[in-house]
């Protein structure tokens, strides 16, 4: 054999060797991407699995609060009330108590007038002159004609015409 066929075997013996060299680092290869490729596959299901949870536990926390917001609404208003009930009824109690004496007071103003009325009650037969006088009296003391008039049981016209000719209005 020649050296140039041994040469041409021997690079051919190389160029084999680099080859299955070759061959096997490229498996290697192809076997940490499989497991890089089935990591962020199991990553990428993981992110999903988590997003998902997160979105039911965002919606949890929005019910759970909620919720909350409706117990602690309704206490809330649970203890105005407890709180509240007890003033309305006295401030009920007091609008009460003020209407009677207030309608007593009435009561008592109206006998007063009354009792008033009949002392200055003076029968329509005296004469003129003495309604005269007590009509400029009685204006003189700051009553009004229409008061004069009742009082005294006389017209409204009769007590003006009095004011007028003494020269009070």
């Amino acid at each position: 054999m020649s050296i140039e066929l041994m040469g041409l075997i021997g690079v051919a013996v190389l160029v084999l060797i680099v080859f299955v060299l070759m061959s096997i680092k490229d498996s290697e290869i192809n076997k940490k991407l499989s497991r890089y490729e089935q990591s962020i596959e199991n990553l990428t299901q993981q992110n999903h699995t988590f997003r998902k949870e997160i979105i039911n536990l965002t919606k949890q926390k929005e019910e759970f609060l909620s919720q909350i917001d409706d117990i602690v609404e309704e206490r809330l208003k649970e203890k105005i009330q407890q709180s509240l009930y007890p003033i309305i009824e006295s401030m009920r109690e007091i609008e009460s108590v003020m209407q009677r004496f207030q309608d007593e007071q009435i009561e008592r103003i109206n006998r007063i007038e009354e009792k008033a009325n009949e002392k200055n009650y003076i029968p329509t037969s005296n004469s003129s002159i003495s309604n005269e006088k007590l009509i400029i009296s009685q204006y003189a003391q700051g009553k009004s004609e229409a008061a004069i008039a009742k009082d005294l049981r006389i017209g409204i016209g009769e007590v003006d015409l009095v004011l007028r000719l003494a020269n009070l209005k």
